[in-house]
């Protein structure tokens, strides 16, 4: 059973042009797990989503590797159980990925993940957005505020050229970041279209 649920696994993660191999997998599975485990029962993912959190969250974080460039320094902002910072960091082993969480029971939560992940490529900073120096190539944010308020929380931390990837859901609206004056285009590498959009913000 556990190996049909990774060859399916692996089957949609390659619709979204994502390839996994059987470690990766298996890190995937174990992440579940834990979110299954604690996340759930903790309040940090809804319960109505313990049944989906493959599809509602794990693939749904995986959407953005396309948009990541190989060897990228990525900051998650506000990245609560570790979604997307923590599918991202397990597909992109070579990119490096900061998981900025300031509440402490979600901080440590993520700890234990990376420590039982083994995942060398990620660490935790336990601190708000605005608290946070840094200069990243690529930010992410899913469910952490609306699109004007994640770039402007992402803009500080970015480097020069650096661009947001934004999960836009599915009451997105444009026009909100055209009278911000914010350069947007829409992710068209992978979509979920029952979930929304990724949006990348930044110089195009």
């Amino acid at each position: 059973m556990f190996h049909v649920k990774h060859e399916a696994w692996a089957l949609q993660a390659d619709r979204l042009g994502v390839a996994l191999g059987q470690d990766q997998l298996e890190r995937l599975a174990a992440y579940e797990g834990l979110l299954s485990r604690i996340a759930v029962p903790r309040g940090m993912i809804a319960p109505s989503d313990e049944e989906r959190l493959w599809e509602r969250h794990l693939l749904d974080g995986l959407r953005a590797v396309a948009e990541i460039p190989a060897g990228a320094s990525v900051a998650d902002i506000g990245s609560g159980a570790g979604i997307p910072g923590i599918p991202l960091a397990i597909a992109l082993p070579a990119s490096q990925f900061s998981l900025i969480e300031a509440r402490r029971a979600r901080a440590a939560f993520l700890e234990a993940v990376v420590d039982d992940l083994q995942l060398s490529n990620a660490v935790i900073l336990p601190a708000r957005v605005e608290d946070v120096d840094g200069r990243f190539q690529v930010g992410v944010a899913r469910a952490f505020s609306s699109a004007p308020a994640s770039w402007k929380a992402a803009e500080r931390l970015l480097a020069p050229g650096g661009i947001l990837v934004y999960w836009g859901g599915e009451s997105f609206d444009p026009t909100v970041l055209a009278e911000e004056g914010v350069q947007w285009r829409l992710s068209t590498h992978s979509d979920l279209a029952r979930t929304g959009p990724l949006v990348i913000m930044g110089p195009q």
